[in-house]
């Protein structure tokens, strides 16, 4: 598996917080104000790291491999089959700010005894994220995965059919978040060659890397395989666009369950239920995720999302305004592209779309909107 960095961080008079939660002479609200943490400046270090009762201090001794509810699976980090379940200390629910939930499959923990087995007292900074805005009215973040070393945004041709919306924003919040990301096409034996070639073209003109598989005819399979391998990999995607056969296509040992889609409503079936961990024998672990309907984008400023369309940014220094939103505005390259046929109106329509979702849930400052309607009466 490759190496995982952890993030520099860097505790001001708050250093021994930790510990002092865990002895219980601190409240779980106390010295907010001095935690001082050091990050590139394009990532908001909230995105990284968000619980004061993170220390750098100690190594980790083990990895999340699966959460459901308040318990959890932790491994060994030289061991990921040696499972055993932890559960969560409450303050981890106390201390874990935007997010829904505190603990995230991938993340370093330390744990300790106690008489009803291992619990978890605290979680490392996190090296890498990959999350989305959790279902519900309150604007919450929902972590996917942490500390991995690349994201499979797996997609599909004939049933589900190809989501130009789902797979723009997916890959919009993976490159706010400096993910590095691959868009795997699966279901090829179901396409239309001018058509799959189409838009592979798209997202290669977009600067994506780009594999074409089919768990049915094996193509790519071999490619697939080489990329996973030594490597901590997340496999995200649309319910029904094939991830566990793929995975059973690298690693036929896993016997991961799959199901076919249901026709009826172009989707699959959520075969992988919660995120999970699954170590290869080639090297390197995948943390398969459930298939998603919906992708809500989190924490992306509205006016930022222009700079994750590589393509479009490269034509927006074109425009007559320097802060074009490539909308509606007068002399806009983008537009002019798009109306000659030269920009793909795929990727604009999403980028329409996802703006105007970020609009109403940041407004136009980037800090969180009142999305709640207001009380009758």
């Amino acid at each position: 598996m490759g190496a995982i960095q952890q993030q520099q961080c860097t505790l001001t008079p708050g250093a021994n917080r930790t510990r002092g939660l865990q002895l219980g002479i601190l409240r779980g609200t106390d010295g907010f104000e001095h935690l001082s943490i050091l990050f590139p400046p394009t990532i908001p270090a909230a995105f990284l790291v968000n619980y004061p009762g993170m220390s750098d201090a100690a190594a980790p001794n083990a990895i999340v491999v699966r959460v459901d509810a308040r318990q959890c699976e932790v491994a060994p980090l030289d061991d990921l089959h040696a499972v055993r379940p932890a559960l969560m200390r409450g303050r981890l629910f106390e201390l874990r700010g935007e997010d829904r939930m505190p603990i995230a499959v991938g993340d370093h923990v330390r744990l300790s005894e106690t008489e009803d087995g291992l619990a978890i007292d605290e979680v490392l900074p996190r090296q890498r994220i990959f999350a989305r805005r959790a279902a519900g009215e309150e604007v919450r973040r929902q972590l996917l995965a942490t500390n991995f070393d690349q994201l499979l945004v797996v997609s599909s041709f004939g049933t589900p059919p190809f989501s130009s919306i789902t797979t723009d924003r997916i890959l919009a919040a993976a490159s706010f978040l400096q993910v590095p990301s691959i868009l795997v096409i699966n279901k090829t034996d179901k396409a239309k060659r001018g058509k799959l070639k189409r838009v592979q073209a798209t997202y290669e003109a977009a600067g994506m890397e780009v594999l074409l598989t089919s768990a049915k005819s094996n193509e790519g399979i071999g490619q697939l395989t080489d990329l996973l391998r030594d490597k901590m990999s997340v496999f995200y995607g649309l319910s029904g666009v094939g991830k566990s056969s793929l995975l059973n296509c690298v690693e036929p040992g896993l016997g991961l369950r799959t199901k076919e889609v249901s026709y009826a409503l172009n989707s699959g079936r959520h075969t992988t239920t919660f995120a999970r961990i699954w170590p290869l024998a080639m090297g390197g672990a995948v943390i398969d995720t459930p298939g998603v309907r919906v992708f809500r984008p989190y924490g992306i400023p509205p006016h930022e999302l222009r700079l994750h369309y590589p393509e479009m940014e490269a034509l927006g220094s074109k425009c007559h305004f320097p802060d074009c939103t490539h909308r509606n505005e007068p002399d806009c390259a983008v537009l002019m592209a798009l109306e000659a046929g030269e920009f793909p109106a795929s990727r604009h329509r999403s980028y329409m779309e996802m703006m105007e979702e970020l609009e109403l849930v940041y407004g136009g400052t980037g800090e969180i909107q009142d999305t709640k309607p207001p009380p009758s009466g």
